[in-house]
């Protein structure tokens, strides 16, 4: 006999149960999907110990007869698709028959369900992808799916689950998704028998992004004209000029109602703010492109969260179009110079030494510099070498100040050389290596507020805060949850902020500290590689509120201090802090 074999049933359940479903918010996903296929006006979420005890969903969709209950159990089991044809052109969430057998195979699930025109629903309750009991129900007409000890006979993923807090702030961020892409829906969250949030079904975008972010958030978002561009429809909101974070979690687009995260949508958002935001930051966003279901391939991937374009280049230009449109309604001056200029910063405003002063249409492209090479350097950070042959490291006595351009850069004077030191930059190494070794110490210092400030936030931010703030507190971040805020928004008491960024808004601290954090690969602990995280995440936060050198004195001391530090030249993710020009590259410039 050879060595193949077919596997069995249940086994093939659970290996694509793999694919399918990998953390509670999985699970919610795909069982709210089959709610809005199903029609569904009334979608309630309940869920325990971050989901891995239970997840429950419940909704008033059209249900299903008793043959049909039974059949969803089974693999590749469908009512969304009956030929190949259909998969050229699919217009629901859901179409591959394996998201219920796979949760049914991994969990101790119940599944109550009863169309309108029946008496008696139906009851099936399965243990491991084995059914062990049917019966009728008298429940109300829809579906209610209970999903209880996620991966009980599937231990080697139950270890793999993060914590309660972590999960329950994934599960969290999941339904916000869905409840944005489908406002007409209503929807109700409970966790741990407490209601998070009941939202009310609504035909205004606006409506639903306010009561699951707050005015403050919306009041950050312009409305973007609806257009329409080689055959994909556009319509949205997006965030003003100059409105930035660091993560992508606030960017939400969707490709006929299903959340696609992309580089052809999110590439082209980028690139339409470029000039008006700074690099690293990225503009929130809530948009909805409508496209003949034939253009778009969404079956290749097992949770469909990417899709393939016929032609990537259509959607990706009106993805631009839409964003530029946007901005255009909402500036129609031209920018300023200094906000479109090359480097420009909105955190640092354009402060321009007398004695260096190019006009507005010197050729500052054509005045590059040689920049370290800050990858090579940021390789081999305990074995670091000078990041240019010729550049020397100066000291402060030998060095004559210029002056400072367009607010970003102090310009020095070396030995005929021209030294170029990004203020930013040397700031954030100077701050990383003086919040490293304070960790080692302990805490980062706090500046308590006078009065606790309330801020207003999703819930899946409070969850995620919620979930790390012991971090947050050695950032110098000292803040707890306050209660239920209006409709699906939550409230944080924030005590106390980190020292080192006391200049910026509270709100803006929060946002941006959770947003670094967020966008590493891991949540840092407190051992040398998350100290490092840290340190840097709040260097970076605090050299974007600090405030200008003043004058010579400043700036030589901002040098001193930079040069004082191990790693003189690159920021912690390798930036480079100071360039140099040789004075026989001056020459050159200058020669026939």
């Amino acid at each position: 006999m050879g060595s193949i074999r077919l596997l069995p049933d249940i086994l093939a359940s659970q290996v694509a149960a793999g694919e399918v479903v990998e953390r509670p918010a999985s699970v919610v996903k795909e069982l709210v999907e089959n709610s809005i296929d199903a029609g569904a006006r009334r979608i309630t979420i309940e869920f325990q110990r971050g989901g891995a005890r239970l997840i429950r969903v419940t909704d008033d969709g059209s249900g299903m007869d008793r043959a049909d209950a039974l059949l969803c159990l089974e693999r590749h089991a469908t009512s969304k698709i009956r030929e190949s044809g259909d998969l050229a052109a699919i217009t629901t969430l859901g179409f591959r028959g394996e998201a219920v057998p796979s949760i049914a195979s991994v969990s101790r699930f119940r599944l109550s369900t009863r169309r309108r025109e029946d008496e008696a629903g139906t009851l099936i309750e399965v243990t491991g992808g084995k059914i062990h009991g049917v019966q009728d129900s008298g429940d109300a007409p829809g579906t209610t799916i209970e999903v209880a000890d996620l991966f009980f006979n599937v231990p080697a993923r139950r270890k793999f689950l993060r914590g309660e807090q972590t999960e329950a702030a994934n599960l969290l961020q999941q339904i916000e998704i869905l409840a944005v892409a489908h406002p007409g829906i209503s929807f109700i969250c409970r966790r741990d028998d407490r209601e998070v949030f009941r939202l009310a079904a609504t035909e205004d975008l606006a409506v639903r992004l306010r009561d699951l972010h707050g005015e403050a958030f919306l009041g950050k978002l312009i409305k973007v004209p609806p257009l329409e561009s080689h055959g994909v429809r556009v319509h949205g909101w997006i965030a003003r000029p100059g409105e930035g974070r660091s993560d992508r979690t606030r960017q939400m687009t969707f490709v006929n109602g299903r959340i696609i995260r992309s580089p052809v949508l999110s590439l082209p958002l980028r690139e339409a703010c470029d000039g008006v935001l700074a690099k690293g930051l990225h503009p929130p966003a809530v948009l909805f492109f409508e496209i003949d279901p034939a253009a778009v391939d969404c079956n290749v991937h097992p949770a469909k969260r990417e899709v393939r374009f016929r032609d990537p280049g259509v959607i990706r230009a009106a993805a631009l179009e839409a964003a530029r449109s946007a901005w255009g309604a909402a500036s129609p001056a031209a920018p300023s110079l200094e906000a479109i200029g090359p480097g420009s910063d909105p955190l640092f405003p354009p402060i321009i030494n007398p004695s260096w002063s190019p006009s507005a249409g010197s050729h500052q492209q054509e005045f590059a510099v040689q920049e370290p090479d800050a990858a090579r350097v940021a390789e081999s950070p305990t074995r670091f070498s000078s990041p240019t042959s010729n550049f020397q490291l100066p000291t402060p006595p030998a060095v004559q100040f210029i002056g400072s351009l367009c607010g970003r850069y102090l310009l020095f004077e070396e030995q005929e050389s021209l030294m170029i030191v990004e203020i930013r930059a040397a700031r954030e190494r100077i701050l990383y290596e003086r919040f490293l070794a304070r960790l080692g110490q302990g805490e980062l210092e706090s500046q308590s507020l006078l009065l606790p400030e309330i801020l207003e936030m999703s819930v899946a931010d409070l969850a995620w805060i919620d979930a790390h703030r012991s971090i947050l507190r050695a950032a110098g971040l000292v803040a707890e949850s306050f209660g239920q805020g209006s409709l699906g928004t939550a409230s944080l008491k924030v005590d106390a902020i980190p020292a080192a960024a006391a200049s910026l808004p509270v709100m803006e601290i929060v946002i941006r500290l959770v947003d670094e954090l967020r966008t590493l690969a891991e949540t840092p602990t407190l051992d040398l590689p998350g100290r490092e995280a840290l340190a840097a995440s709040v260097s970076r936060l605090a050299a974007a509120g600090a405030r200008l050198p003043s004058g010579e004195e400043g700036g030589r001391m901002l040098l001193r201090d930079l040069l004082d530090c191990n790693h003189p030249y690159v920021t912690p993710k390798g930036r480079p802090t100071m360039s140099q020009m040789a004075p026989g590259e001056l020459s050159r410039r200058f020669t026939a």
